[in-house]
């Protein structure tokens, strides 16, 4: 339960980054003082100019990069070079067991993650070591057996992403919006009857294909599921400022284990270490990942982080900035 301290607290910070609108993304990554704290003391260390992070908490684990749809935007369509797979489930073992100081995982960071089989073993080797657990799917897979494994797996919090409404999410996704709907509403029912399972969201993307669907979506949405959220589309752009991603407490890896530093780098360009042969903690303050941060507060921007920006919208806040 939030008290009204902690809403002071995140309603604080959406002031202070100047981004209304995170409140309640604040609220979610960050529910307990202590990872207020964790959360505060990286933010300081990004604004002191320091090239160590002050802790690592969480970790984007991408289970797969694979996805059933072809979405318009979406850089696994027709962008992404790398090679399609599934994490090896020792390797997620072995990052749980590794770093014991992380706080939550999302897993996911491309693809369809209910497309690996063992997903939500992964979710219930989490919740057993008291790591928060949250996944971003597609919504597509959501048949009875596997709603109630996911109402059953200790899954902290499930977002669907959903492309604005109507003919607008499905012809952007290429799957029926009315469709999709009825899932994540049967899902929100069964959850209610059985008392327990995890907080539940939409998200969508604005770019110019959705930006006129956001006031429809939010009005859709807003009071059925926990929590409406809109993102920006990453678009080339010049950067012109650090990017506090680098100092945020979070790492990427992907399937094959290789480490990088944000969901931005869908192609692994800017990878910082391997997962299979190294602790994440010590990635994290490792001398690729404190060279990055060196470059950036230098404002010396390797590769894509010189190009990387984000679609300009009145309806949202950029996340990068």
């Amino acid at each position: 339960m939030t008290t009204g301290l902690k809403r002071r607290i995140y309603r604080a910070g959406a002031r202070y980054l100047e981004k209304p609108d995170v409140e309640g993304l604040l609220e979610v990554k960050f529910p307990t003082y202590r990872s207020i704290v964790h959360a505060a003391m990286n933010e300081a260390a990004f604004r002191l100019g320091y090239d160590r992070g002050y802790r690592l908490t969480s970790v984007n684990v991408e289970v797969t990069n694979r996805c059933n749809l072809k979405c318009i935007e979406c850089p696994t369509v027709d962008a992404m070079r790398r090679p399609q797979g599934l994490i090896d489930y020792a390797l997620f073992e072995k990052i749980l067991a590794e770093n014991p100081q992380l706080e939550f995982m999302l897993l996911f960071q491309w693809g369809e993650p209910f497309l690996h089989p063992r997903v939500l073993d992964m979710v219930r080797a989490c919740a057993a070591r008291g790591v928060r657990t949250m996944l971003t799917s597609n919504g597509t897979l959501l048949g009875p057996e596997r709603r109630r494994e996911i109402l059953e797996s200790g899954l902290t919090r499930l977002t669907i992403s959903i492309d604005g409404v109507g003919d607008t999410h499905t012809r952007i996704r290429r799957y029926p919006y009315e469709r999709l709907r009825e899932s994540v509403l049967t899902l929100v029912r069964e959850r209610d009857a059985l008392g327990r399972g995890p907080a539940i969201d939409v998200s969508m993307v604005v770019f110019d294909e959705t930006e006129a669907d956001v006031p429809a979506f939010r009005r859709e949405w807003v009071g059925v599921v926990d929590r409406v959220q809109a993102i920006p589309m990453f678009v080339a752009g010049k950067r012109e400022s650090a990017c506090r991603e680098l100092w945020r407490g979070t790492m990427v890896v992907l399937w094959d284990g290789r480490v990088t530093v944000c969901c931005a780098d869908y192609d692994g360009a800017l990878v910082v270490g391997d997962a299979r042969k190294e602790r994440l903690v010590d990635v994290w303050d490792g001398e690729r990942m404190r060279a990055l941060r060196r470059a950036h507060l230098e404002s010396r921007f390797p590769g894509i982080c010189a190009q990387c920006s984000e679609y300009r919208s009145a309806h949202v806040s950029p996340r990068f900035a």
